[in-house]
């Protein structure tokens, strides 16, 4: 760097009344980009740049080399590198800012594919977390002109989030943050398997959403090893673990599918592998959700039957998803795993031979109510509630979008020296209130670079913006790269929705998935999704190929309730995810009515060449704005369940529950068919059981004699 000429100015300069605390930093970073832009190919010096770029003149050396330093670095990590060589002549340090460096790629999207990224955003909309990194990165590629899928694309589908979002709002934007900037977080963390609370440090590597959970995925100081917490457990505020811009290096060796889509059995280093028997009724269930996780061959003889084979590193979890199928599946192998799942149904059927007492009147709905003492808020997540949880860009990725699309509106407006625009156009675009538009507006009119010129000059005028672009407005014609955010916003929107967004091309949204990847930077992405019930690739495109083009679907359908399959005709109108599951509401022609379907329990699907008018009497907007009503919503009878004080914690977590003084725990699980709760306690692994009703207890009973005889 050259040395610079002193100054006597030791003071910062002083920050115009009004302006955010970061306004000197974003003032000097545009007006540093600007700078370097508005003179390709010729390179400017450190004292050249101090001088004429705003924010610099009244700094001390020390202060120029520090601020000039991590403006560079801070405009690195977005994704704009300016370069930098060695003068000929002198012993001195060349800045430039190739176009490469700045703009964005050009990325030959088809228009079904641009369409495909639209509808993301148009399905997601303000629910999701991540709206508005997603509406930029979708603006850029758009040339800064807003995409509106017509009704037509979008109307098929809508997602609903759960109310995770509101449990994990003062978590989600500062462990973005951190993962981002690669920052070591502290929090305190309550880990519900040993059941106690500890701080943490963690240096945070990945971000995963499991349905509507959150997870963050990093080294944890604590225990000196990669770990998984969930955003939910978090009991404290997150902070910086120190005040260095980056506290760690990128893992080399951090494996992102060795997290994605894992099975709760290989949550940690797999150590053996199990063989468990499932029956010809439910082979279909286990190869089209769980084949990813371990393989299946047919079983000896020609029942049909097949062996599902799976590593594991928690036997636990594996036991009690065996149980859950019931009389469906048996352990085989190994014999350790098999004694585990005996002894578990032996405790099971002692406890439910003798129940633990409770009062009578905790047994019943009125005399829980009144004795609840714990549980979490449920619902759904509904348009215009609080949005404390949002992922907001970084404030320099704003202004940059804030000026390519006024110059763009203005060269569109056919450039004129003083061009109107409209503030509720600007707003509409760019996700932003008046308030935050007036105050980046105000921050442009002052990015300055000397004698090159300013930036733009802007003012409000009631309902307009009047908008005078200067001499380094070209610059920013095109829009800047994706930063890493923006880049990982989009390729977790396509994650989300993925198969299930029946678009004009069903491969439109992979293949626009396909250019993101390659265009983006080689750094391992920071977001990803998992879905706990991967769906079947063919029903999935029977389903989306009906809903898209109204064709009648024929379909044989599974119902976990009852156990049993029916063949249907239904007319689709709709996907819906809710209650973190793909459903589709149709009319089924069966039962003359209105129903939902699970994608998951959808065991085969077919779409007919049968054609279909939508029914008045599928009201599709009380679905988008309700969602699926929960099987509890009005399911006909209520059992009362008795948690071990070795698992009463989860109950609690799940919904209200009733304390025992042993540290045992009541809750209420509604249920549609006594078949789908026996299943459910199974799930438990001996520590649960129904106390009533009677009807439920003895289904409960029968079920565990017949397994422990099996077993046995």
């Amino acid at each position: 760097m050259n040395a610079l000429p002193p100054t006597t100015t030791e003071a910062r300069p002083p920050r115009e009344e009004g302006f955010s605390k970061d306004a000197d930093k974003q003032i000097r970073r545009l007006s540093l980009v600007a700078f370097l832009l508005a003179r390709p190919g010729r390179p400017a010096s450190a004292g050249e740049i101090r001088r004429r770029v705003e924010g610099y003149s009244l700094m001390t050396d020390d202060a120029f080399k520090r601020r000039f330093y991590e403006d560079r670095a801070e405009l690195a990590e977005l994704g704009i590198e300016i370069a930098h060589e060695s003068a000929a002549e002198a012993d001195a340090e060349l800045y430039t800012l190739p176009a490469a460096a700045y703009y964005l790629p050009a990325i030959a999207f088809e228009p079904d594919e641009l369409s495909a990224l639209a509808t993301c955003l148009f399905v997601l909309g303000d629910l999701f977390a991540y709206s508005e990194p997603l509406r930029l990165a979708l603006l850029s590629l758009s040339d800064m002109r807003p995409m509106l899928p017509a009704d037509d694309l979008a109307a098929p589908v809508s997602v609903l989030p759960e109310s995770e979002a509101r449990r994990v709002a003062t978590a989600l934007p500062k462990v973005q943050q951190a993962v981002a900037a690669r920052k070591t977080i502290a929090f305190t963390y309550y880990s519900i398997g040993r059941d106690e609370e500890l701080p943490r440090e963690v240096d945070p590597y990945l971000l995963l959403v499991v349905g509507d959970e959150w997870y963050l995925i990093g080294l944890c100081h604590l225990r000196g090893a990669i770990r998984t917490f969930r955003l939910s457990r978090i009991t404290s505020k997150v902070s910086f673990a120190t005040r260095a811009p980056h506290d760690f290096a990128p893992p080399e060796r951090f494996d992102l599918a060795a997290y994605v889509n894992r099975p709760p059995w290989q949550l940690g280093e797999v150590t053996a592998e199990a063989s468990i028997r499932v029956s010809a009724a439910m082979a279909w269930w286990v190869e089209a959700h769980y084949a990813h996780c371990g393989t299946t061959t047919p079983a000896a003889g020609d029942s049909g039957d097949i062996v599902y084979s799976t590593g594991y590193h928690a036997s636990l979890p594996l036991v009690a998803w065996a149980l859950r199928l019931g009389e469906a599946a048996e352990i085989v192998a190994p014999a350790a795993l098999r004694d585990e799942a005996t002894d578990l149904l032996r405790r099971l059927a002692e406890r439910l031979a003798h129940p633990p007492g409770v009062p009578d009147g905790l047994l019943h709905a009125d005399g829980f109510e009144k004795a609840v003492t714990g549980g979490s808020a449920g619902g759904s997540l509904k348009k215009g509630e609080h949005r404390d949880w949002e992922i907001e860009v970084d404030h320099f990725t704003r202004l940059t979008a804030l000026t390519t699309y006024l110059y763009t509106a203005c060269r569109d407006a056919g450039g004129d020296d003083e061009t109107p625009l409209s503030v509720d156009a600007i707003c509409a675009a760019l996700d932003i209130s008046r308030d935050e538009l007036r105050a980046d507006v105000r921050l442009l009119n002052l990015v300055n670079f000397g004698g090159e010129g300013t930036l733009l000059w802007a003012e409000f005028k009631g309902d307009r913006l009047l908008v005078t672009c200067d001499l380094a407005a070209p610059a920013f014609a095109r829009p800047p790269r994706l930063s890493p955010l923006q880049a990982d916003t989009l390729l977790l929107a396509v994650e989300l929705l993925g198969g299930q967004l029946p678009t004009e091309h069903g491969a439109a949204l992979s293949s626009a998935a396909q250019k993101l990847r390659r265009a983006r930077s080689a750094a391992p992405p920071a977001l990803a999704a998992a879905d706990p019930l991967p769906p079947g690739e063919e029903v999935l495109e029977a389903v989306n190929t009906a809903v898209r083009d109204r064709r009648v679907l024929e379909i044989e359908y599974w119902s976990a309730g009852t156990g049993k399959s029916s063949t249907r005709a239904v007319e689709p109108m709709l996907l819906l995810r809710s209650h973190a599951e793909w459903y589709y509401v149709a009319w089924c022609r069966s039962s003359q009515a209105v129903r939902t379907f699970r994608v998951a329990t959808t065991k085969a699907a077919t779409a007919t060449d049968e054609r279909f008018k939508p029914r008045d009497e599928v009201e599709l907007d009380l679905y988008r704005r309700e969602g699926v009503l929960a099987s509890t919503d009005y399911a006909a009878d209520c059992a009362t369940l008795w948690h071990s004080p070795s698992v009463a914690r989860w109950a609690a977590e799940r919904g209200p529950v009733v304390e025992l003084a042993d540290g045992a725990c009541l809750s209420r699980q509604p249920y549609i068919d006594t078949r789908w709760l026996v299943h459910e306690v199974l799930h438990h692994a001996g520590e649960a059981l129904p106390l009533a009703p009677e009807a439920a207890v003895a289904a409960t009973l029968e079920a565990v004699d017949l397994l422990v005889a099996r077993y046995s």
